[in-house]
């Protein structure tokens, strides 16, 4: 009796413990993508949608898009990473008796090195240079397209912990900077440089498998939710 009761259990522990039967190691091999969503602040300001002499206001609301990303490791702990986003933001144009909605596409993308040092086999530092890439592009207000677009590029970089909480249960916090990350009020640029706080949350249900979620705040603000398979 004694000995089915011990089968029963091992059986119902590793059927509901299968994900956690494997601890996932801290790598940096990896294919990730999912839902991307995002708000961009200070659009009221910009000189690309707004102009430098309008009285129109301009607000935003949260739009959502995709999002997809990837990094390979190789020598003593480098990797070479990219990261790809593009989400739809809704706008309302004041200026008039009857606010007039509309709409533009934000598009985000980096491609970079980087260095990470365990320095426990749950603990991570990391540490990534970047060139990086924005566009404001298809505004269209009432219906109509306008000829609003606008782009940039610059040098970037982030430094980051991972923490593995739990055998299958990552935790990722950083600090980045980026030339690209906030639209400029006035000049001939598109956009300004911005420093920004993420945190990002991954569950390995399966060995290679992980369920992602983060979130970073600055000046455009996004957070995502996705899966992620390592290699």
């Amino acid at each position: 009796m004694f000995r089915r009761q011990h089968r029963i259990a091992v059986a119902v522990a590793i059927a509901l413990g299968a994900p956690s039967a494997m601890a996932q190691q801290i790598g940096f091999t990896y294919l990730e993508g999912g839902l991307f969503a995002g708000f961009v602040n200070d659009v009221g300001q910009a000189g690309t949608f707004a102009g430098n002499s309008t009285t129109l206001e301009l607000e935003t609301d949260a739009g959502g898009g995709g999002f997809i990303g990837g990094a390979w490791e190789f020598g003593d702990n480098l990797h070479l990473f990219g990261e790809y986003s593009s989400a739809n933001q809704d706008l309302e144009v004041r200026g008039g008796s009857v606010p007039i909605e509309g709409d533009f596409r934000v598009t985000r993308w980096r491609i970079g090195v980087g260095y990470a040092h365990s320095f426990s086999p749950t603990t991570s530092l990391y540490g990534r240079l970047s060139f990086d890439g924005a566009e404001l592009a298809d505004l269209q207000v009432g219906g109509f397209n306008l000829d609003a677009d606008g782009d940039g590029s610059g040098l970037g970089s982030e430094v980051g912990m991972i923490w593995a909480a739990t055998p299958t249960i990552h935790l990722q916090g950083h600090v980045r900077y980026t030339s690209v990350g906030e639209i400029a009020d006035d000049g001939s640029e598109t956009f300004d440089a911005d420093i920004l706080v993420g945190l990002t949350g991954r569950w390995h249900v399966r060995p290679g498998i992980a369920l992602v979620t983060g979130y970073e705040l600055g000046k455009i603000t996004t957070w995502n939710v996705g899966v992620r398979f390592l290699f």
